[in-house]
């Protein structure tokens, strides 16, 4: 089985169990927004990528105006969002077979563009090579996470991604892995249809074929599986075609799949208990209100309808000078976010930036 033969595709939905917890409204999302861990993106001497200095939450410092440095001019219209799945274990059990290491790291990396009436989503791999501000070389996407003695973990991602992009980000939202199985078990579990049975005995995954309601726990085995395996006439077999760039088409179709079923829940006891399950698993920067996080959140329930444009990165094979393999951009991820942006409204929908 591939991906092509999933009644869902599925992802590590990070960012997809945040706006679940901001999909709230004002009024429910008010009893748990106290609950949603903040941090600093501090940045105020970081080098924008169009040139000059960006300010946290892209304002002028007092600093910054007391030296007469001029700051880059902000896109006006265009707000960025990071969007950010955790690795972190130190909120799974072990017996939930993940391993076990410390620190976080960045599973899933997705960038929200809204200029005017366009919505783009970017989803970036997550062993793709950048530029490590903390190192000075390179490093995968993923790492960044992880931070430094210089800047935490969310400043040095937001940092990288922006050199990538081209573009300032202006907020910041991550999950963990433990918020991304509290919130399929809140909606009532999320459907994974297979043609065979599968397993991965590692990830603590067994599924039988047809479709079944798995809680949070067996569908986060599912999208986490790198040896996924299914039960053939001649025995278990990897599934063929499962890689990390399958995984990235998957977390994009699982995001709109997902915010597609939450524009249907009505109930506001429904999504209260989302938003309470998922509230302590969530980090947001500190700037981000959360008025701003309910209009965010209910422009992401429209994205299921086709109006979002899907903006992939084409990537190529490459191996470090210590063996381990790793992913390149094949085009410039700053030349797909500018084709993006350049087009009109009428072109959202389109998917950007693939390989033809």
């Amino acid at each position: 089985m591939n991906s092509s033969h999933l009644k869902r595709r599925l992802l590590i939905g990070g960012a997809v169990a945040a706006f679940l917890l901001l999909t709230a409204g004002a009024v429910f999302a008010a009893l748990t927004w106290g609950d949603v861990n903040r941090v600093t993106i501090d940045r105020p001497e970081v080098d924008n990528p169009s040139g000059g200095v960006v300010a946290q939450d892209n304002e002028p410092s007092s600093e910054d105006s007391e030296s007469g440095e001029e700051l880059a001019p902000v896109d006006t219209g265009l707000q960025v969002f990071l969007l950010v799945g955790s690795d972190s274990r130190s909120d799974l059990a072990d017996t939930q077979g993940f391993g076990d290491f410390e620190g976080d790291r960045a599973d899933v990396v997705m960038v929200l563009f809204k200029d005017g009436r366009k919505t783009g989503l970017l989803s970036l791999p997550r062993d793709l090579m950048v530029d490590d501000s903390c190192s000075d070389g390179e490093n995968r996407l993923s790492e960044m996470l992880q931070g430094c003695s210089s800047m935490n973990g969310a400043t040095l991602l937001t940092v990288t991604v922006e050199r990538l992009i081209g573009k300032s980000i202006d907020h910041f939202a991550l999950v963990d892995l433990a918020g991304f199985q509290a919130a399929v078990d809140a909606i009532g579990g999320y459907e994974i249809c297979v043609d065979r049975p599968v397993r991965d005995q590692r990830a603590n995954l067994s599924l039988p074929e047809g479709c079944t309601l798995a809680d949070g726990e067996q569908t986060l085995a599912w999208l986490r599986s790198r040896r996924t395996q299914e039960l053939t006439d001649d025995g278990w077999r990897v599934i063929p075609g499962v890689n990390d760039l399958v995984r990235n088409e998957r977390q994009r179709a699982f995001l709109l799949d997902i915010l597609g079923e939450m524009a249907d829940v009505t109930s506001p006891q429904d999504i209260a208990q989302v938003a309470r399950a998922v509230a302590p698993f969530v980090t947001v920067d500190d700037h981000l209100s959360l008025v701003n996080a309910v209009n965010l959140a209910y422009t992401m329930r429209g994205l299921s309808s086709g109006s979002v444009s899907e903006l992939s990165v084409p990537v190529y094979d490459d191996t470090t000078s210590g063996g381990a393999a790793v992913l390149r951009p094949a085009t410039p991820v700053d030349e797909i976010v500018a084709e993006f942006l350049s087009t009109t409204a009428a072109d959202n929908g389109t998917v950007f930036g693939l390989a033809g």
